[in-house]
């Protein structure tokens, strides 16, 4: 992802040309977020046709050309240790990686992180919350 949104921030975009095996949401995502095209071929036999037509010219030319589009694009994340798609997670704040449950060590980068417990909020039938008067 970090090198995804480098590219973003360059003006840089990532095209994709997947031409084998189901469609990936990350590169679905990569993309999009960075103005590229992703195509999915249907026709193997076409891959020179699809190269030179969608990905060949520059990013002034594409403004006039009609290129394939994505509709939709599914920008839920999946986690990766299970590779399940996770409404809520935990995110390394080192490489990004997308956690399903809290670890103390990231598993992709191994940065270790400080963890301290929240203390219970003091109440006032707790007594020893209460000041001691002399």
């Amino acid at each position: 992802m970090n090198c995804i949104f480098s590219a973003q921030k360059a003006s840089i975009p990532l095209d994709v040309c997947k031409i084998f095996g189901e469609e990936t949401a990350f590169l679905q995502q990569a993309s999009n977020i960075t103005g590229g095209v992703y195509v999915k071929m249907e026709n193997r036999q076409a891959l020179l046709e699809y190269l030179m037509m969608a990905f060949l010219p520059d990013r002034y030319s594409r403004n006039y050309l009609n290129l394939p589009s994505q509709d939709q694009v599914d920008f839920r994340a999946a986690c990766f240790c299970h590779k399940k798609i996770v409404d809520i997670g935990f995110v390394c704040s080192v490489c990004l990686s997308i956690f399903c449950k809290w670890s103390p060590v990231c598993s992709t980068c191994k940065t270790k992180f400080a963890f301290r417990p929240m203390a219970p909020p003091a109440s006032s039938s707790n007594p020893s919350s209460k000041l001691k008067k002399n």
